[in-house]
């Protein structure tokens, strides 16, 4: 027996990586080092909605790969789905982080997931306030 079906006949809560990120591509990083993390959390109550936040996060990473390189401050780090046990309606939770190269710049932004614009987009999505989570860690002088 594999140790994923093992866990899997015990149970156990899945998460599948849906999008790529900084963190699972060393090419995309390439000599960059954060500085600072950010752990987001959305938790959708039907798959339509996790379907729709894991799309719109696809797009927004697009439109940063377009970005000339010198202008790359932060990242998208690989992007999770974690189903709720239970959901028939096929929820569960989008994870994922947010790399920073720039103190100066993490500093500046790292509210911007509360900010009016960001608002609106959950909105639209379907996520509440209520139901995001962000989490910042800032990395220890070497």
């Amino acid at each position: 027996m594999t140790i994923v079906q093992e866990f899997i006949d015990k149970d156990a809560v899945t998460r599948v990586r849906v999008l790529d990120g900084e963190d699972t591509d060393a090419g995309r990083r390439g000599d960059k080092a954060p500085v600072a993390r950010s752990e987001c959390t959305y938790y959708c109550p039907d798959e339509g909605t996790a379907r729709r936040v894991i799309e719109a996060l696809r797009e927004s990473d697009e439109r940063l790969r377009n970005r000339p390189e010198e202008l790359m401050l932060w990242d998208w780090q690989a992007t999770y789905f974690e189903a709720e046990k239970g959901n028939e309606a096929g929820g569960g939770t989008v994870l994922l982080g947010v790399a920073w190269y720039d103190q100066e710049f993490f500093d500046d932004r790292r509210d911007a997931w509360f900010g009016a614009m960001h608002q609106r987009i959950y909105k639209n999505l379907g996520v509440p306030m209520d139901d995001i989570t962000v989490d910042h860690w800032t990395r220890l002088a070497a």
